[in-house]
């Protein structure tokens, strides 16, 4: 069997003959490259649409992800690290507070036993109050602990301010009181003549109340005033001579009379251990000594309970 291929009038040659042992070869080559030119025409496209529906299929494109994906990771590595650092910082910032509170909680147990303050009697152990995170916050452990941390120290801080102003506030209180009570002698190494009480009066030999106790000195000595306060008295009487009296507050007072000089003035202030006046003879006296006299609420009471009192 033959086969002409018959062309156009404008063609060298009228016609091409094909043997049958030539068609056969041509039609097996056809059969083989058929499926191969189909094969790649189908791969060409199936691969254009994958990379329509999936990107990374591109390698290019898939390389400057995988790029991208590595520098967010690195800089989340730097910034936890950079996060890390920070917190060791606060931490051992917290700690040195712990130790700071450690140290003052010490101190201010020193200074209450020595004292005498009870601590307990204002139940600082109760917590002061504080506020917090609504319910339904939420946070990152770490900060938790952090967070708990300060909030303890700020609680524990609290807790020994409130316990520091209220020994400050006993130890003022108690030292106000202290330097405001009648304690100690009105002259240096002195003793007593003469008693609180009944007695013969020394001038007269009649029995009389003796309101304070006489106290012998060295004429010009310094008469000294045993507790704080405001001069209320200030002036020469008929039998109490040059006298000076003070008020301390809390309804005490002391008189000190017979003095040479008095060197204070009445309004002024004094305070514990002052120079208020000179030893002398003056008034109703056989030698120079200081009439010395505590009251409290108006009332003379004995003085030599203060005499002896410490100071």
């Amino acid at each position: 069997m033959k086969i002409i291929l018959l062309k156009d009038n404008t063609s060298k040659n009228g016609a091409f003959c094909l043997s049958g042992h030539k068609l056969l070869i041509s039609g097996v080559a056809l059969l083989v490259a058929l499926p191969i030119v189909l094969g790649l025409a189908t791969y060409w496209v199936v691969s254009a649409i994958d990379r329509s529906l999936n990107p990374f299929v591109d390698p290019q494109y898939r390389i400057a992800v995988e790029s991208r994906v590595n520098e967010q990771q690195q800089g989340m590595l730097e910034t936890r690290n950079y996060v890390r650092q920070h917190m060791d910082v606060l931490g051992r910032r917290i700690g040195s507070l712990q130790a700071q509170v450690s140290r003052i909680n010490a101190v201010e147990m020193r200074i209450a036993k020595a004292s005498g303050i009870n601590l307990e009697d204002f139940q600082f152990e109760q917590d002061p109050p504080i506020g917090g995170a609504a319910p339904g916050e939420t946070v990152d452990s770490e900060q938790i602990d952090i967070e708990n941390a300060i909030v303890a120290i700020e609680k524990e801080l609290a807790l020994r301010e409130s316990e520091i102003a209220a020994v400050d506030f006993l130890l003022s209180r108690n030292s106000l009181e202290t330097q405001q009570t009648p304690a100690g002698w009105p002259v240096e190494g002195g003793w007593i003549s003469s008693n609180f009480g009944s007695r013969l009066h020394p001038i007269s030999g009649k029995k009389q109340f003796h309101r304070g106790v006489d106290i012998p000195g060295k004429e010009g000595s310094l008469v000294l005033a045993v507790a704080d306060g405001v001069v209320i008295r200030s002036k020469k009487g008929a039998a109490y001579g040059w006298l000076v009296e003070i008020d301390h507050g809390d309804s005490f007072s002391t008189l000190y009379s017979h003095n040479r000089k008095n060197l204070v003035a009445e309004g002024e202030t004094v305070v514990k251990g002052q120079a208020i006046a000179e030893i002398g003879s003056t008034g109703r006296s056989t030698g120079p000594h200081v009439h010395f006299e505590v009251s409290k609420n108006k009332r003379r009471i004995n003085p030599v309970r203060y005499l002896y009192k410490k100071t």
